[in-house]
C-alpha cells in the first residue's frame, strides 16, 4: 500500500520485490528510482470488502513497530533488524504519515484500518514486519496499537544530543518546529507550559514525546508490550542492543548475530544514505561541533525542560535530559 487520497477515496498499490524493501530507506517516491515498479489503483470500499473476510486477518502475526522521537538512529536500528531471519522491515510508510496529518478528518480516519492491515502482510518466508514510521506517526501510537497484540519500542536520544541534531541544520529545524502543533496536540500547559525561543520549543517536543510514551506504558492493554531504547545503547553495544530489541518483538537472534552486524557494513555507513560513510566517530564530531555552535540555545532548551519536568515523570525523564551528566 505505497499511498492514498483520502478525499478521493483511493488508493496505489505498488509490486514490490523483498530487496526493494531492503533497500529503501523512505517508503516514498525516493523507493522507485531504480527501476520500474508496477502498481495499480484500488478504491476504499474495494479494499475494505477484501478485509471483511475474518480468515486473512487471523493467519496475519502481530506487527513489530519501532516509533522514535526522529533523527535518533531509527533507519539504522531498523536495517540491523533487517538481518534478522525472516523480518520484512518497512521504513517509514506514505500512508501513515498521511494518517497523521489527516487525524482529525474522517475521511482520512476510515484508511486507519486498511492501511494497518495492508503494511502487515509478508512474503512466504516472512515471520515478522518491523514497521518503522516515520517520527510525528508517533503521535498515532495509541490508535495504531490499540486492540492488537502489537509490540513496541520508542528509540530516542538524550536531550542534549537531539537539540545538537536539530539546530546544526536550519531546514531540520524549520520542518520540526512546523509538526508543533501535531505533535503536542492532547497536552495540556499544565504539562508542556509555553516555550520561547527554538531551543526550548524544540526540547517541549522531545518531552512530549517521553510523555506520550508514559501515557501509553500505563495502559492496562499494553503492559508488557512496550519498551523503549536509547540509541546510544546501540551505539555503545550494537549486537547486545538490538538483540534485547529482537528479543522484546519475540524474535529470534541466530548465533552469528555479531557476524552477521559486522559483516554488514551498516555501522560504517549512513542509514539513510549507504553511499555515505558514516561511523559512530563522525557522528560525535559532527555533535560536538553543533553543540560548540548552538550552546546557548542547547542550553536554554535544557532549563526549560529541566524547570518543567512533571513531578510525577521527574525520576524517569530526568536522567534522558544529558548523557554527559549521567554517572
Amino acid at each position: 500500500m505505497f499511498a492514498f487520497d483520502a478525499a478521493g477515496g483511493r488508493g496505489w498499490v505498488l509490486h514490490f520485490e523483498p530487496a526493494d524493501y531492503r533497500r529503501a530507506s523512505f517508503l516514498d517516491r525516493r523507493a522507485l528510482h531504480h527501476r520500474d515498479i508496477p502498481g495499480w489503483e484500488v478504491g476504499l470500499e474495494e479494499i475494505e470488502v477484501a478485509l471483511a473476510d475474518p480468515a486473512p486477518a487471523a493467519a496475519l502475526p502481530p506487527s513489530r513497530w519501532i516509533f522514535h522521537i526522529g533523527h535518533c538512529g531509527s533507519s539504522l536500528v531498523s536495517k540491523l533488524l533487517d538481518l534478522l531471519p525472516g523480518v520484512l522491515g518497512l521504513r517509514e510508510p506514505l500512508p501513515l504519515l498521511a494518517l497523521a496529518h489527516g487525524a482529525a478528518d474522517p475521511a482520512t480516519a476510515r484508511w486507519l484500518a486498511p492501511t494497518r492491515r495492508l503494511l502487515n502482510r509478508g512474503f512466504a518466508d516472512t515471520r515478522a514486519v518491523v514497521i518503522k514510521p516515520t517520527s510525528v506517526v508517533t503521535t498515532l501510537a495509541a490508535s495504531l496499537l490499540d486492540g492488537h497484540p502489537d509490540r513496541a519500542c520508542l528509540l530516542w536520544i538524550d536531550l542534549r544530543s537531539w537539540l545538537a541534531t536539530m539546530l546544526r541544520d536550519p531546514g531540520l529545524r524549520a520542518d520540526t518546529l512546523a509538526t508543533e502543533p501535531l505533535r503536542l496536540a492532547g497536552f495540556g500547559t499544565d504539562e508542556l507550559p509555553a516555550a520561547d525561543g527554538d531551543g526550548p520549543r524544540l526540547a517541549r517536543l522531545w518531552l512530549a514525546e517521553q510523555l506520550r510514551w508514559q501515557r501509553l506504558s500505563t495502559q492496562p492493554g499494553l503492559a508488557g508490550r512496550l519498551t523503549h531504547l536509547d540509541f546510544a545503547d546501540v551505539l555503545a553495544d550494537p549486537v547486545g542492543a538490538t538483540a534485547g530489541l529482537a528479543a522484546h518483538f519475540g524474535l529470534t537472534v541466530p548465533e552469528d548475530w555479531a557476524q552477521r552486524i559486522g559483516g554488514s557494513g551498516l555501522l560504517q555507513r549512513y542509514a539513510k544514505d549507504p553511499e555515505q560513510a558514516y561511523d559512530a566517530d563522525a557522528r560525535t564530531r559532527e555533535l560536538d561541533a553543533a553543540a560548540r555552535a548552538h550552546a546557548l540555545e542547547i542550553e536554554a532548551g535544557l532549563r526549560w525542560a529541566d524547570s518543567a519536568l512533571p513531578a510525577e515523570h521527574a525520576q524517569s525523564v530526568l536522567r534522558r535530559l544529558d548523557r554527559t551528566a549521567r554517572t
